[in-house]
Order: structure tokens, then C-alpha cells, then sequence
């Protein structure tokens, strides 16, 4: 239970800004990143390592190390604890009848239908669930896909398979971009302080939109038509958008009762949904008991929360660990390398203004590919760049950017969590999932967000 004591030091800290707090804080994830050691994978592991060295190196290259160090680690705490909190929301919405329910309707669309509701679908519902939603379509469509639903041809389900699963994937993607309650918003909130979410959010869910439009007419372009004559259409369950525009409404609630504590306490967007999260997850888990009594839905809504504890937070060490150093990193490599001095080097090579923005765009995309996660590159760069004027950038155009990148990572990458969730379900390799299937879609998607960044910065100009 080390991770709700960060969670809590952090907030404390957050709102009261007294520095034993944070402090307090910054231990306890020291230790829990320790305890954990032994069953973390390989990734974090060396995510965690490139912390460690840079820590060590720091006080040769830094003229306020111990000040760098503090930075540091309330990125890296304030991270963690994002994390902690949105997983209340997902542990209220895996045991949601109306999930599931979302879930089952998404599915059983017929053909033409079929990627407009998985990608859409995948997005809405990731907004609660987040990883968990590649698990809960994933396997929901693992199951549907059978070779008898195929009528028995095993190409109707191969292709099927395909089209089905680059949808969640596509779906889930656009998270970064369109779901206020993102780790990616949060980041850019927190390490770029002149971004305004009024501003930034809107945009995003745009880009959302244009992006989930241009995987539908790839899809549908791509159809293999010569077999849409061998299976016929299911029939979807009735009273299915009914059910999905109920999800939609809790979605835009908890979004609203965070921008209300934004409001009324005058606290920043991320900290005011990490203030709302748990006790939003709490109320809708007593309301899925209702039915017991109000007494009993809160006790027994208690007593899940207790008992789901350690594996809610033991199942978040490689998401933790990932995160907690690409903060520490991220901000330690900014104290190291001056804006300043990254502006003239930019400035050197011809790169000013809208061109430095696609190159964020191009880093945050393809650097995912080679290993490196989208969460340490956000960081680095953010951190970086966390003045965006000096290279010639609006803050929103940054911020566009960053979340346009990974948000092509999440979905292309074999090596992000997403892909690997996806192809472990459908039983292939990570490289096909990842780049068999998507390489074409996610060029053909990075030059319509090319075009899109420029005429964004057209107008911000």
C-alpha cells in the first residue's frame, strides 16, 4: 500500500506546498520502485537505470543539483500519482455491467459499421479504462471472431481479425489527443505551464475526430469486397446507442465535476481530476450496487476497494516505474541542456517556428519505434521546450504536436503496451500487430496531420 501513501503526500504537497510532504512522498516511490525491482520487465528496468545514472552524473553538470534532484522527483511523484488515482476509475469500470454492455454492442455491428464502433468505441471507453479497454474489446472480439461466425472460411476471419483489432488499436490511440483525463495532457499541463486546456482540448478532440474519420475511409477502402458475400450481417442488440450515449454521459460528468473543483478551489485541470477520480469511481461502484441499499452499496463498494487494493496497485508497477523516470529523466536532462542553447542549435539548422513543431511531430512518432516510450520522449521534449516561445512555437502548437505524435506511436509502435496487449490477445507477433498492419495507415495518417499542424499554425499566428 505504498502507492496510495504517494498518492497522498503528493496531493497534500500539491494544495499545502509544504516541501516535507513532497519529500515524504519522494521516498516512498523510492521504495516502492525497489520493492518492485524483481517483477518488473526489462523496459522499466532501464528506464529506471538511465534515472539512476543521470542522478549520479548530475552534480559534474548542474550548478543547483540538489534543486534539480527536488524537480525531479515531484515530476516523477506527481506522475505515479496520476496513475494511482485514474485506476479507481478503471477498477469501478471493469466490474460496470454497462461496459460490458458498451462492449457488446460495439461488437456486433455489421461490416460498414463495424471500425467506425471499435475505433470510436475503443476511444470513448479507453477515457475510463485506459489500458484496460484493449483487454475488454480485445477479447471480446478474440471470442466473437470464431471460425463458425466466419461461416467456416478461415480467410473471413483472418481478415476480420485484421480490420477488427486496427480499429481498437487505431481507437485507442487517439487518446492522447481527445481524452481529458490522458497522462498525456496531464504531462503537458505540468511541464509547459502557458498551455491553456480550453484552448489545446478542443483541438485535440478535432484531431481526434479527423483521425477516426481517416481510419474509416482507410478501412473501407481497404475492404476486401469480393468477401462480403460469404458470411451475413449480424444483427446488432437493440437499445445499443442508448447504452453507449449513457457511457458518454458519465464520461462528460466526471470531465465536468473535475472542471468544477478547477473552478471553485483554483486549482490546476490535472489536479483537480486527480482530487475528483477517486471519489467519482467510489460513487459509481456504490451506484452499480444500488439495488442492495444504499448502506450496503457503500459498504460493500468499501470493502472491493480494500480487497482489490494490492492487485490494483501491484498490477501498476511497470506503468509506475516507466513513468516515475521518464519524469526524472525528462526534467533532469532539461536542467543539463539550457532552452536557450537548443533554441540557437534549432535555429542553427533553419528550424524556427512551424518546422520545429513538425519536428516534434516526426520525434514523438518515430522514436516510439525504435524502443524508446512515447512517455520519456513526451518528457524529454516538454521539458525542454517547456518555453515555447523561445523556438518560435505557440504553447497550443507544442502541445498539438506532442499529443499528434503519440498518439501515431501508440497505435504503429511494437513496442508500446497497446500493440503488445493487442497482439498477445490475438495470438501474433508485435511487429506484425504493430507494423505489418499499420504502417501504411500511420504514413498515410502522419501526412494528413502534417497538413493539419500547418493550417492549425496558421491560424494561431
Amino acid at each position: 500500500m505504498v502507492l496510495p501513501l504517494v498518492m497522498v503526500l503528493t496531493l497534500g504537497y500539491r494544495l499545502a506546498g509544504w516541501a516535507p510532504l513532497a519529500v515524504a512522498g519522494h521516498v516512498l516511490l523510492v521504495g516502492y520502485i525497489v520493492t518492485q525491482w524483481p517483477r518488473l520487465p526489462w523496459l522499466p528496468r532501464v528506464a529506471v537505470g538511465v534515472a539512476s545514472v543521470l542522478l549520479v552524473a548530475l552534480p559534474w553538470h548542474s550548478d543547483a543539483p540538489l534543486a534539480a534532484v527536488f524537480d525531479g522527483f515531484n515530476q516523477a511523484a506527481w506522475f505515479a500519482t496520476f496513475l494511482a488515482a485514474l485506476s479507481f476509475l478503471r477498477q469501478a469500470a471493469v466490474g460496470s455491467p454497462l461496459v460490458r454492455r458498451c462492449g457488446e454492442v460495439i461488437i456486433s455491428q455489421p461490416p460498414a459499421k463495424r471500425y467506425a464502433t471499435l475505433s470510436g468505441g475503443a476511444y470513448l471507453i479507453g477515457v475510463l479504462l485506459n489500458m484496460a479497454v484493449l483487454n475488454l474489446l480485445g477479447t471480446m472480439v478474440e471470442r466473437a471472431n470464431t471460425l463458425a461466425a466466419a461461416g467456416g472460411h478461415a480467410v473471413v476471419r483472418d481478415v476480420r481479425t485484421r480490420r477488427m483489432f486496427s480499429a481498437v488499436i487505431r481507437g485507442f490511440g487517439t487518446a492522447p489527443l481527445g481524452s481529458p483525463l490522458s497522462i498525456t495532457l496531464a504531462m503537458i499541463l505540468s511541464l509547459v505551464p502557458s498551455v491553456d486546456w480550453r484552448v489545446v482540448l478542443p483541438l485535440g478532440l478535432a484531431t481526434t475526430a479527423l483521425l477516426l474519420a481517416f481510419g474509416w475511409v482507410w478501412d473501407q477502402a481497404g475492404a476486401p469486397r469480393h468477401l462480403a458475400g460469404l458470411v451475413a450481417a449480424p444483427r446488432p442488440p437493440s437499445g445499443g446507442w442508448w447504452t453507449i450515449l449513457r457511457f458518454a454521459a458519465l464520461v462528460m460528468a466526471v470531465f465536468l465535476a473535475a472542471v468544477a473543483v478547477e473552478a471553485t478551489a483554483g486549482v490546476s485541470l490535472p489536479l483537480a481530476i486527480l482530487l475528483t477520480a477517486p471519489a467519482a469511481a467510489f460513487l459509481w461502484m456504490v451506484a452499480q450496487r444500488r439495488r442492495k441499499g444504499v448502506l450496503r452499496a457503500v459498504l460493500l463498494s468499501a470493502a472491493n476497494l480494500r480487497r482489490g487494493a494490492g492487485e490494483q496497485f501491484g498490477g501498476m508497477r511497470t506503468e509506475v516505474c516507466l513513468l516515475a523516470a521518464a519524469g526524472l529523466v525528462g526534467t533532469l536532462v532539461a536542467r543539463v541542456v539550457p532552452a536557450e542553447a537548443l533554441a540557437g542549435l534549432l535555429a542553427s539548422a533553419g528550424l524556427h517556428g512551424l518546422p520545429v513543431a513538425l519536428l516534434v511531430f516526426v520525434s514523438m512518432a518515430a522514436l516510439p519505434q525504435i524502443g524508446l516510450t512515447p512517455v520519456l520522449v513526451a518528457t524529454i521534449i516538454l521539458s525542454a521546450m517547456s518555453h515555447p516561445e523561445i523556438f518560435g512555437l505557440s504553447p497550443t502548437l507544442l502541445a498539438l504536436a506532442t499529443m499528434s505524435g503519440w498518439a501515431l506511436a501508440i497505435g504503429s509502435s511494437p513496442v508500446t503496451t497497446s500493440v503488445l496487449i493487442a497482439s498477445r490477445i490475438a495470438g501474433l507477433s508485435p511487429r506484425l500487430v504493430g507494423w505489418g498492419w499499420n504502417w501504411r495507415f500511420t504514413l498515410g495518417a502522419a501526412g494528413m496531420l502534417v497538413v493539419w499542424l500547418a493550417v492549425v499554425d496558421a491560424f494561431l499566428a
